[in-house]
Order: structure tokens, then sequence, then C-alpha cells
């Protein structure tokens, strides 16, 4: 028997950005509610905000570089909220064997390949502002494929994370193997909704910056954390999450925007 669908309210908004106007009305559940919920919804969300910079970058005559196959971003320090390091470590539960296994084995490699690089403290001290702009450097440097990719593609696109939609070049796709500030353009966006996301999930300790956990150890991480009850209603979470859309910045910069 299909379980009962929680009652939702419709959540109407309208967003301008650079002459261009994005309204939506999204369905959220009335009554409590976790982020992961809301999940899809931003995710549709992310892609609208995302198809408003294409929309932008096509009116000034420029085309995306990005493509399957190119698989070069898809070894960057991927941040990724909590809710989604969850969503993650639940889609790898659900896989059939023997890709399952095959999954885990990327990330276990991934893992120690970082704690031989020495970057796995920085990285689980993250919220005491451990990774600089140095570590996601290095972290790229070591061309570690996200556990994800295969054959230089997504293997899970339409559960991508939000990090990863927001995350588009114009510049040509050769240097994305060695990004400078000036040999990348990304497209802009809206706003960043991966951090903005993130806020739900609640202030790191001391209430310096968001929660995130790196993509890499989303499957240790989430298996060591429960999720915690819900505490807010749909519409209020919703409404959070629009307030500090366009006013929260990266979590951490891009390999393009430290390297020289």
């Amino acid at each position: 028997m299909t379980p009962p669908q929680p009652e939702t309210v419709t959540a109407n908004f309208r967003l301008g950005w650079e002459g261009r106007t994005l309204e939506a009305a999204v369905p959220v559940p009335t009554g409590p509610a976790r982020p992961r919920v809301l999940l899809p919804v931003i995710q549709q969300l992310t892609n609208a905000l995302v198809g408003m910079g294409e929309s932008l970058v096509a009116g000034r005559g420029e085309t995306i570089s990005c493509k399957a196959g190119c698989g070069a971003c898809c070894r960057q320090l991927v941040p990724v909220s909590e809710t989604e390091a969850r969503h993650l470590r639940d889609l790898v539960e659900v896989m059939p064997e023997p890709r399952r296994a095959a999954v885990k084995a990327r990330f276990a490699d991934a893992l120690k390949r970082v704690a031989g690089a020495g970057l796995l403290d920085p990285l689980e001290r993250r919220a005491e502002g451990a990774v600089t702009s140095a570590v996601g450097l290095d972290y790229f440097r070591l061309g570690i494929p996200c556990p994800f990719l295969e054959d230089e593609s997504c293997s899970i696109h339409p559960d991508r994370p939000l990090s990863c939609r927001e995350y588009l070049v114009t510049s040509p796709a050769e240097h994305c193997t060695a990004p400078t500030r000036d040999n990348i353009r990304r497209v802009p966006t809206p706003g960043f909704a991966m951090s903005a996301f993130a806020t739900l999930d609640g202030p790191q300790p001391g209430g310096k910056g968001v929660r995130w956990v790196p993509l890499v150890l989303a499957l240790e991480w989430a298996g060591a954390n429960p999720e915690p009850p819900a505490a807010e209603t749909g519409p209020d979470l919703f409404a959070r999450f629009m307030r500090v859309l366009t006013k929260v910045t990266r979590v951490i910069p891009g390999p393009e925007e430290v390297a020289t």
C-alpha cells in the first residue's frame, strides 16, 4: 500500500535578476518537515536559476562548454549539504550489485588518497575553518575523480549535488584541467542554492558559516550522523531558504579562484 502523501500548500515566489524574472509555484508540506523533503523542489529551482544564467550568457553570444564526457570539474572538492550527504548515501544503498560495491570501493579509494596526501584532517575539521582555498586547490591537484564519475560523465546526473548543478563555464573545456582566474569563465547565477539550502541544516558550531560535507566523505559522515527530527514546517523551511538565497556566498571557492 502506498503511504499517504503529506498535505501541501503552494508557495509562490518571484525573483528578478539581470532583466530576467523567475516566477514559480511549488508545493511544500504544511506540517513539520525535514529539509530532505524539499530537496527535489530545490533541485528543480537550482536548475531554473542556472537556466537564467545560461540565458544571460547566450544573450552575450557565449555557449556552455560543459557536456557529457568532460569530467574535469568532477575532480574538484565538491561541498554538499548534510541533507544531500544523507541523500547520496541512500542512493548508493539502493543501487543493485555489483554497482553498489563498485561505487563504495571508489569512495574508499578516494578517502585513502585524501588521507595519504594529508588532507583528511583539514576536511574533517572543516567546522573550524581548516578548509582553506589552498586545501581546495591541493585536493584538485590530486585528480581524484568523483566516485559517481563513469566514462567521464555523471552516473547520477538527475540526482547530482546542487553544487554540481551550479557549476557551468563558457571558457574552453581544455582550460578546466588547469584552471586559473584568467582562463575560466563561470556562468553567473542569481544566487548560490547549495549554500542557501545548507543553512536549513543549521549553523556550524559557534555560528560561523553553514554546515557542509565534502562529497568524498558523504557515505562515512551520513552513516555516523542520523537525521534529526523535523523542527520546522515546510513553509517555514522554504521561506528561510528563499530569504538567504541571494545573500550567502559559496561554501568554498573553486580552484580557478585560487590558482595562479
